[in-house]
């Protein structure tokens, strides 16, 4: 990082813009000395690691999601990425709809993990890749509700 002047002002090496030295992180490293980068380049760079990352690693990514949520949630967790690829097939197993791995999660196709049993957690036989619209018509109801809301459907011709 170069000084640009006595006032504590930097240039980013990544936006080229002078900035106060106070944008630039501390190096833990070096005492005493900055990151070449900004705070928001550097924040730019982590979200572009992070999205190749999710797109790159898929299922490592999926199981490790379900790690920290099983730790938050506190039920077991069992599974990795090889086990994840196994159980894939690329099709919502409840609406027959194709699953799509790397979009947001505002899209009715994208993938995600679910657990047939929800205090079981995230182990081995109890997890499956369900559509975000399927995870969303069945999230927080029983069967029997599931059951009520079709036969409402059903007899007010409602599709």
């Amino acid at each position: 990082m170069r000084l640009v002047d006595t006032m504590g002002t930097a240039v980013c090496a990544r936006c080229s813009l002078a900035l106060p030295v106070d944008n630039f992180q501390r190096r833990s490293d070096r005492p005493g000395k900055f990151r070449t980068v900004c705070r928001s380049c550097r924040a730019d760079g982590q979200r572009e690691r992070y999205a190749k990352y999710k797109n790159d690693s898929f299922f490592l990514y999926k199981a490790t999601r379900a790690r920290s949520r099983s730790q938050s949630l506190r039920v077991p967790f069992d599974l990795d990425a090889e086990y994840l690829e196994s159980i894939w097939t690329g099709k919502c197993p409840a609406l027959g709809i194709e699953l799509r791995k790397n979009t947001d999660r505002s899209d009715e196709h994208a993938a995600e993990l679910d657990r047939f049993i929800p205090e079981l957690g995230y182990v081995r036989g109890n997890v499956t890749f369900l559509s975000r619209k399927a995870n969303r018509i069945k999230n927080n109801c029983s069967v029997e509700e599931l059951g009520e809301i079709l036969d409402w459907m059903k007899n007010y011709g409602k599709n």
